[in-house]
């Protein structure tokens, strides 16, 4: 049972589970199980399969709802459904989690501070790096409620220089918290295979992930006559690229796109690997490179945004731009050749990962945002 004085939280998504952010649902899981914390997950599509997640009501029911209330109580006047149950049930902090819902609390920010919820919006890469360039509405959003909005969080502390300097929205107002791999682990280190080097990709098929540099990296290892197999994990947009770049740069032979993994699947798979390798034009963090280091795997990465965040250069993997085809060949090489550097950068990325970017770090990072939002 939740104590009296606990922080009455809503956290607002779309739906739950089912998106393509595998490490969230682990953290709410954790978070609703502490004792101070009164958390809701409310969804609007979906079902409710777990006892603390509630599917709203359907979008005629709401609009009926928005109209016929404040009839009653005038001060509801011009809410949304969500904005009314919020202020119905006194709930300390509403915390959107897919960040385009934003429109459905923007109306509270009108209202005096001490008179509604803290809102606390969680923004994705594409949210502070993409969208606000070609979609005037996340422009007009930022320019006309990033400084009213309680509070943002991003993933890392180039993103949040990003969103002020861009976007003008106040640092005060930016709340650096990665995001978790999972739990404290006991991974061992690991050697480099002796044969031939294996890389692995993993991520979402889209122009940002630089699906030609991560395999012209692979092309330039055959040229030099070194034994590589690649293989490729992810889906989307452009996961036709993929299959045309192995053809153009004739890597059948040593290429291999996988497609889908689910998350647990692809972890246990990382320690067989040599390298994760990761190039991306555009990265707020990037989970996978974490979670690949916790699994004791170098990692090679763009110096893009957030991703040199993400390691300790010359300590856990290697940073390059993102165009830097032969740097990324050669580091690679270079660490593979010599196994005892190699099983140090193992030791590191396994002790990084667990220093940083764990579930209970996560949880207490945002138990304090919370506690910090309700003191204001």
């Amino acid at each position: 049972m939740k104590k009296s004085k606990s922080i009455k939280i809503f956290q607002v998504f779309e739906k739950y589970s089912e998106f393509y952010q595998p490490y969230i649902p682990p953290v709410i899981e954790v978070l609703n199980k502490e004792k101070d914390i009164d958390l809701t997950v409310l969804i609007y599509d979906g079902e409710g399969e777990m006892d603390f997640v509630q599917l709203l009501p359907n979008y005629r029911s709401r609009k009926i709802y928005s109209k016929l209330y404040p009839l009653l109580n005038n001060k509801y006047k011009g809410l949304d459904y969500l904005e009314i149950k919020a202020l119905r049930e006194k709930v300390d902090v509403i915390h959107i989690q897919h960040s385009y819902l934003f429109r459905k609390v923007i109306n509270l920010l009108d209202l005096p501070k001490q008179e509604r919820p803290k809102i606390l919006i969680t923004l994705r890469g594409g949210d502070t790096y993409i969208k606000p360039w070609s979609m005037v509405g996340w422009r007009d959003f930022y320019r006309e409620y990033g400084n009213k909005v309680d509070s943002f969080i991003v993933m890392s502390e180039d993103q949040k220089d990003y969103l002020h300097s861009k976007w003008g929205v106040g640092a005060d107002k930016i709340r650096v918290i990665p995001v978790s791999f999972g739990s404290d682990g006991l991974t061992e280190s690991k050697s480099p295979n002796s044969d031939k080097i294996r890389i692995i990709s993993a991520f979402r098929m889209c122009w940002e992930k630089n699906i030609d540099g991560n395999l012209r990296v692979i092309k330039s290892l055959k040229e030099k006559n070194v034994p590589v197999e690649y293989d490729i994990y992810g889906d989307g947009p452009d996961a036709g690229q993929v299959y045309f770049l192995i053809d153009k740069y004739d890597l059948a032979d040593c290429v291999a796109y996988q497609g889908k993994l689910e998350n647990k699947e692809l972890k246990m798979m990382l320690p067989k690997f040599d390298f994760f390798l990761q190039l991306s034009h555009s990265e707020s963090l990037g989970l996978s490179v974490v979670e690949a280091q916790s699994m004791g795997v170098p990692v090679i990465v763009a110096n893009s945004n957030g991703l040199p965040e993400s390691i300790l250069a010359g300590r856990t993997g290697f940073s390059v731009d993102s165009d830097d085809v032969e740097g990324a060949a050669n580091a690679i090489l270079q660490l593979w050749k010599n196994p005892e550097k190699y099983k140090s950068f193992s030791n590191e990325a396994i002790e990084f990962a667990n220093s940083k970017f764990t579930i209970s770090k996560e949880v207490d990072k945002l138990k304090k945002l919370y506690m910090d939002l309700i003191k204001t």
